[in-house]
């Protein structure tokens, strides 16, 4: 491969490829990683169905990757081409399970996943959706509980993932108020 990076975008209208230079220069900045355009920071814009589902998928994913991501279902990256040439012949899964195993094992490789903030984007005259909810997840979630269990469960991680977990919500509650 003669690129320097790789930009995968998804086709239903969510991501505005006038970001990608946000994404291109998050990750030139840090060769060993792969840039994720994160959307949950615009929640107020995400159907809140959506918007709960990601951050379930987020926990998992995270804690099989063994590294912080904010947004695991985001179809906006740019792969470096080093995580290009290192992870993706250790992925097998096809659809939506390939894009949650490569940050799995992008993250246990030691990449980093980087959280780029860009706008969430749901328009009535978009394409739908590929998507299917019990189909998908179920695979997802197998793919998953199988990394978990081959690898060992990663207790330590799962304490650290928690703890976080925590403190977010706690900084977010402060951050709202007591009267919201």
């Amino acid at each position: 491969m003669n690129a320097v990076a790789v930009v995968t975008l998804d086709g239903d209208g969510q991501h505005p490829p006038e970001e990608i230079p946000r994404l291109l220069a998050a990750q030139l900045a840090e060769p060993r990683s792969i840039s994720i355009g994160s959307r949950l920071h615009d929640a107020e814009n995400i159907p809140l169905d959506r918007c709960l589902a990601n951050r379930f998928a987020n926990f998992w994913i995270a804690w099989a990757a063994r590294h912080r991501i904010e947004d695991s279902q985001s179809g906006f990256s740019v792969y470096s081409e080093a995580a290009w040439r290192e992870v993706l012949p250790r992925c097998c899964g096809v659809g939506f399970v390939f894009e949650s195993e490569v940050l799995i094992e992008a993250g246990r490789a030691g990449f980093r996943l980087l959280a780029v903030p860009v706008r969430a984007v749901y328009s009535g005259h978009a394409r739908r959706s590929h998507f299917r909810p019990v189909l998908d997840v179920s695979r997802i979630a197998r793919m998953i509980a199988w990394k978990l269990l081959s690898r060992g469960l990663y207790v330590s991680g799962l304490v650290r993932l928690l703890r976080t977990e925590r403190l977010q919500r706690a900084e977010a509650s402060r951050e709202v108020g007591p009267t919201g």
